[in-house]
C-alpha cells in the first residue's frame, strides 16, 4: 500500500474511533466518518466494503497485535512466574500503546463480540503457556481447562478495569501485580 493510501485509510480509522468515543460505535455513520476524514464517499468505499468492514479490519488488526505479544519467553524461565510476566507486561504495554483503540473497543458501547474474540485469544496464549510450562517440568496441579478460563477471564477482566479506569498505573506495577495473584495468591499483612 502506498504512502497516501496509508494516510487516507488512518485518517478514515480515527474518524471512526474519535465518532465512537462520542456516540458509540454502532452509532456511528459512514457519513460521520467522511466528514470526519474530510473524504467523499467514494474514497472511503475506495478501502472498506462498508463501515462493519472497517470494524472488523480494526478489530483484527487490534488482536493481531495482542497476538505477537502475548508470546511467552523461550529462556530464563525458572519459574511459573518468570514465564507468565513477560507476556503479560507485553500484552499490557501493547494495550497501552493503542489506548485510544482499546478504549473504544472494550467500551459498553464498542463492537459486542470483541471482548470475546479478545478472550478466546488470550485462552489460546494461556493454553499454550500451559503446554510450554508442562515442558519445563514444572507442574500445575490444577485442571487445565479452569485454570486456562481463570487466567484469561482474569487477564481480560483487569485489562478491562484498567482501561475503564483511565490507565490509572504503569504496565510494569500492573505486570507484577498480575503475576503476583497468578503465582503467589492474594498478598496479606497477616
Amino acid at each position: 500500500m502506498n504512502r497516501q493510501k496509508r494516510k487516507t485509510q488512518a485518517a478514515i480509522i480515527k474518524a471512526l474511533l474519535k465518532n465512537a468515543i462520542i456516540k458509540g460505535i454502532e452509532q456511528v455513520t459512514v457519513q460521520d466518518i467522511v466528514d470526519d476524514a474530510d473524504i467523499n464517499r467514494a474514497t472511503f468505499y475506495n478501502h472498506f466494503k462498508d463501515k462493519q468492514d472497517l470494524v472488523e479490519h480494526i478489530e483484527s488488526n487490534t488482536l493481531n497485535g495482542l497476538i505477537q505479544h502475548l508470546k511467552i519467553p523461550k529462556y530464563g524461565v525458572q519459574s511459573f512466574s518468570d514465564l507468565i510476566y513477560p507476556p503479560i507486561l507485553n500484552s499490557l504495554e501493547h494495550v497501552k500503546q493503542y489506548s485510544y483503540t482499546y478504549s473504544v473497543l472494550l467500551s459498553p458501547n464498542g463492537p459486542t463480540d470483541f471482548r470475546w474474540r479478545m478472550l478466546e485469544i488470550i485462552k489460546k496464549a494461556v493454553r499454550h503457556s500451559i503446554e510450554e510450562i508442562n515442558n519445563r517440568d514444572i507442574h500445575i496441579n490444577n485442571k487445565e481447562s479452569y485454570l486456562i478460563d481463570f487466567v484469561a477471564g482474569a487477564h481480560l477482566s483487569i485489562i478491562i478495569s484498567w482501561v475503564e479506569n483511565g490507565f490509572d498505573c504503569e504496565p510494569n506495577e500492573l505486570a507484577k501485580q498480575i503475576s503476583s495473584l497468578l503465582s503467589n495468591g492474594i498478598d496479606t499483612d497477616s
